[in-house]
């Protein structure tokens, strides 16, 4: 009996000791890890889009603009188009460098100043000595934009009267349309524009000073219903492998992606719709599925944050030469 007592006594002891050679991390390697744990990086969560809309079936826009509106509207049909909306109708008043103050002295005066090119097809025709009178009744607009001259898009002192005189006459001729601001773009970084001195031919400071007069003058008057952020845009794609290459003329957007930038801008803003199944490319040879990833960031970029320039996450990607 001492004898039994005594085997059982080694055994146990036995037992116990095989117990703490035992490795304390049973868990297997592959298993889930512990939230809490400090040497655990923490995950960042996916974006969430704020294009949630549905394409219209109808798209109306009427542009009081200048060369910098061709720029943003050249492909907006199509891209509209390739997204699903069935009727599309774009007008767009022209004079070159057109400020607010001269369009709003060729409105007291019923002035036929402009080019007016219209879109019902996806081609641009034109009608010379047009004026805004007779366009602001021509269709049964959505949305009718206003912007600034390029040159004065960043000077406080030229928004303080004409702009809301502006709507006042705008509002006159059409009370349904949404009235919707259109934020240019800064000049490239080695523009030779006359008018980049202003900004000491800096373009982060011309960008600055673009947002904050939108801020100052554009968003309090609540007559506009929203700004499209197509200045914000091109500064985002700024950021990505296209580096400052936007433009033709250090101004004037380049004809291929710079363009398809803006127009991604404006459709996104405006629809509030996902950019990202459209197909639509106006220069194959010229603008790579890499560019067109940094168009569509751009843009949906812009509308989640208009004031502010958002890094893009696509700095390596295909530009054919």
């Amino acid at each position: 009996m001492k004898l039994l007592k005594k085997l059982c006594s080694i055994c146990f002891c036995a037992a116990f000791l095989m117990a703490g050679c035992i490795p304390a991390a049973t868990q297997p390697t592959n298993g889930p890890t512990d939230p809490t744990d400090p040497t655990v990086p923490p995950t960042e969560p996916a974006p969430t889009s704020v294009l949630t809309e549905a394409p219209p079936k109808s798209l109306k826009i009427l542009a009081i603009g200048n060369s910098f509106s061709i720029d943003a509207m050249q492909y907006l049909y199509q891209i509209a188009e390739d997204a699903g909306v069935e009727e599309i109708v774009l007008g767009n008043l022209y004079v070159g460098g057109c400020s607010l103050s001269q369009h709003l002295d060729f409105a007291n005066n019923d002035t036929g100043a402009y080019d007016y090119y219209k879109n019902t097809d996806g081609y641009w025709g034109m009608t010379k000595e047009y004026k805004l009178s007779d366009a602001l009744v021509d269709e049964e607009w959505d949305y009718i934009t206003m912007q600034q001259s390029s040159g004065l898009s960043g000077i406080a002192a030229t928004y303080e009267e004409d702009l809301g005189a502006l709507v006042d006459y705008v509002r006159g001729f059409n009370t349904s349309a949404q009235l919707v601001w259109h934020m240019t773009w800064a000049y490239q970084a080695d523009s030779t524009h006359e008018e980049f001195p202003r900004y000491d031919s800096d373009q982060s400071k011309m960008y600055g000073q673009i947002v904050d007069c939108v801020k100052t003058f554009v968003v309090p008057d609540e007559r506009i219903s929203f700004v499209i952020p197509a200045g914000t845009a091109i500064q985002n794609a700024r950021t990505s492998f296209l580096g400052d290459t936007l433009t033709r003329d250090g101004f004037h957007l380049d004809k291929q992606i710079g363009r398809y930038v803006a127009g991604m801008a404006w459709y996104a803003a405006i629809t509030r719709s996902s950019v990202a199944d459209i197909d639509f490319n106006p220069a194959a040879l010229q603008i790579s599925d890499d560019m067109i990833a940094v168009a569509k960031e751009a843009a949906e970029n812009a509308v989640a944050d208009p004031y502010n320039v958002t890094q893009s996450r696509l700095t390596e990607g295909n530009r054919p030469e």
